[in-house]
């Protein structure tokens, strides 16, 4: 097993390299823009080949060139269902469902659909570790994205995600209050107050977050920890 993350020097995102070193085959999660030629380093390193792409989420604004390291690879780019791609990214598209497993070397990771930061978001589960792009990113983008759908949110929040185990190591696409990681019990406490009130109710507060988007901040009493 091999786990590096990838850390944008010109921003907050977060990408992640995943490998079975016995099978030499690897996938990288939301490779963060202009990381390209680190990541085929990496994978010349340990003479591993690269079988998928896989992208949490892409927005419909996304500048990034998110199949360079399929042409350089042959590997897969793998989004979800309802991904609105742009038009930079060409090649080999695979779009997965809830529940697809992903498998490289003897490595499988789980596809689930986590829609609400924006419609076609995934996670993927491997072993023990959660990578969810931004669907715990509540304060900031989710209330201030135009694509985000609050409803969906609520209900991959409350009936997807929180229903894993509470071990679960929570691994974003951007940093959650300086954390790079996080364990899904930390996280259902952090957020408890805001989804402790109805769907409707959840709705409501981050609509008003989206018109006022200085004011979408989790509260001080729920950031502790």
């Amino acid at each position: 097993m091999y786990f590096h993350p990838l850390h944008s020097p010109d921003s907050s995102l977060i990408g992640y390299l995943l490998a079975d070193l016995d099978e030499q085959e690897a996938v990288v999660i939301d490779p963060p823009p202009r990381q390209t030629e680190l990541i085929l380093a990496l994978l010349t390193e340990r003479s591993l080949r690269l079988c998928h792409v896989l992208r949490t989420h892409v927005h419909h604004v996304d500048a990034a060139d998110c199949s360079a390291l399929c042409d350089c690879t042959s590997a897969h780019l793998v989004v979800g269902e309802a991904a609105a791609l742009p038009q930079e990214c060409t090649g080999d598209v695979m779009r997965v469902a809830h529940g697809t497993r992903l498998v490289f070397g003897n490595e499988v990771v789980r596809v689930l659909s986590t829609p609400g930061h924006t419609p076609g978001c995934l996670s993927y589960l491997w072993r023990d570790r959660l990578f969810c792009g931004d669907a715990f990113d509540v304060g900031s983008c989710g209330a201030g994205n135009g694509e985000s759908d609050p409803g969906q949110l609520f209900d991959t929040l409350t009936r997807r995600l929180f229903t894993l185990p509470e071990q679960t190591l929570v691994f974003p696409a951007h940093p959650i209050k300086g954390r790079h990681v996080a364990t899904l019990g930390e996280l259902r406490a952090r957020y408890a107050p805001r989804l402790q009130q109805s769907r409707d109710g959840f709705i409501t507060d981050m609509m008003q977050r989206r018109a006022h988007p200085a004011t979408a901040r989790i509260p001080a009493s729920a950031a502790e920890g």
